[in-house]
Order: structure tokens, then sequence, then C-alpha cells
């Protein structure tokens, strides 16, 4: 079975690309470009990660993040954000958030990501099976 990957991002051209350079390495993608209705999406789509960009036009990524949280989401959740200041990754870690992806990034850097955070998320998950 395919890992999915659910990715919250307005910017159509990046959406796109993202879900290109996903589905060749082999992911099954499902998008949405904006933050309202994710979490509902996110119950539908029963991804194994969201990608969830920060600045949304309709609410910010963070408040998205918090409600996938509150709802009880365990999933990892990589934020994308082309704000490199600390405070905002710092933020982004406190809530939750599973890692972060600073904008522009390679493809190379995004499959490592994605990667990365469903190895992490497996171990927890096989750890807690023991």
């Amino acid at each position: 079975m395919k890992e999915r990957v659910f990715v919250v991002e307005d910017d159509g051209l990046l959406r796109e690309a993202v879900t290109l350079i996903l589905t060749h390495a082999g992911y099954d993608v499902a998008t949405t470009a904006v933050g309202r209705g994710a979490k509902d999406l996110v119950a539908r789509f029963r991804p194994h990660l969201v990608l969830l960009d920060i600045r949304l036009p309709d609410i910010s990524g963070l408040t998205v993040l918090g409600g996938l949280r509150a709802a009880g989401h365990t999933i990892p959740i990589v934020m994308m954000t082309a704000d490199h200041r600390p405070d905002t990754v710092r933020d982004v870690m406190a809530m939750g958030g599973s890692g972060y992806l600073l904008k522009p990034f390679e493809p190379q850097d995004l499959i490592a990501r994605v990667r990365l955070a469903l190895k992490s998320a497996r171990r927890v998950t096989h750890h807690l099976d023991d």
C-alpha cells in the first residue's frame, strides 16, 4: 500500500510541483489550496503525513496545525514556509509540528524531509506496539 501525503498549499504551481514530485517518488497525494476544512479532509483521506503551508489565504497554517493536534491527529505534520525566522520554527515545533521545509526547496529536499518524518513516525508507532 502506498503511503498517503496530504498537501495544503495555496500556490497552485508549487502544489502541482509537490504533487508530481511525491507521486513520482511513489506516494499517493491529495491536495487542497485552503486551510479551512483541512481537518475534515485529513479525516477523510487518512494520510500518513501532512505537508502544510504556514501562510494560507484563509487561515494560518499554524491554526490548522493546532486544530489537527487538538482533534487528536498524531500523524507527522511538516510545515512549509519561506519564513526563516527562528521564532517561526520554534512555534512550529512547540505546536506539535514534525518539522519544517524552507521554501524554496529542491525536489530531493522535499523527498528527504517526507521520508524522514514518515520514518520517525513509524519508529514511534513500532515502539508503542512493543
